[in-house]
């Protein structure tokens, strides 16, 4: 799951960046122009589109970018619940998503922000539980962690495929997940996604790990990899 934000006086470049894109991909047919969607129209037979998607989304000067790793095996190890529920694997993703957003948010560039959070509806979740769960959670209620939770207006929404930002975050995580499924000493399949990594969220010290990628479970899945070292290097 990926959070892609951008400061209310820069949403044109989510526009800019959205729409070029379609205006790429369906050039063919303008008129036949459909949301963005990574496993339709970035496949990997299709490396130049994957190629221009990552060089679209890097020229995006104030966007952030926040990856949840969650791998479901390591998850089921890793929690005293298994995850066996599909909703509550979900809610628990988007409770780590938005932990980080909300993090990102209270020390913003400039000053803190109060985060508008659109997510991608899914289907087969109750979004409804989604936000009950969430709800308890920021009332503190099950967690002593100092959360910044007043950087989000609240409650989330969630929203269709229509919307631009819905897209480019739907990319961005197809980049990471290509990286993640190639071969863990291939440098060649995080090509792509190191081109955005300048946008990756870090903590005040410039730390990575646990800011602008949380991971459930296994932290190896990701830092094992051959290309771990040059995407953690700001």
């Amino acid at each position: 799951m990926t959070a892609l934000m951008v400061p209310a006086e820069d949403d044109w470049t989510v526009r800019f960046t959205a729409g070029g894109l379609r205006a790429l991909i369906h050039r063919s047919n303008p008129a036949a122009a459909v949301p963005l969607h990574w496993v339709d129209h970035f496949k990997a037979k299709r490396p130049e589109r994957r190629l221009r998607a990552a060089q679209a989304l890097a020229a995006m000067p104030s966007a952030r970018v926040i990856h949840v790793v969650v791998p479901k095996r390591l998850a089921r190890e890793s929690l005293a619940s298994p995850l066996s529920d599909g909703g509550r694997f979900y809610n628990i993703t988007a409770r780590m998503l938005l932990e980080g957003v909300a993090h990102a948010s209270a020390g913003w560039p400039g000053g803190p922000r109060l985060a508008v959070v659109r997510m991608g509806a899914v289907r087969g979740m109750d979004h409804t539980e989604t936000v009950t769960y969430l709800s308890q959670v920021r009332s503190g209620r099950d967690d002593e962690r100092d959360i910044p939770w007043q950087h989000i207006k609240w409650p989330p929404t969630w929203v269709g495929t229509d919307w631009d930002g819905v897209q480019l975050a739907d990319i961005n995580s197809g980049l990471l997940h290509t990286a993640l499924t190639g071969p863990p000493q291939d440098d060649a399949c995080a090509e792509n996604l190191l081109l955005c990594k300048r946008q990756l969220h870090r903590s005040p010290s410039g730390d990575l790990l646990g800011h602008g990628v949380r991971v459930l479970g296994d932290r190896r899945i990701v830092t094992d990899r051959c290309w771990w070292p040059k995407w953690n290097i700001a």
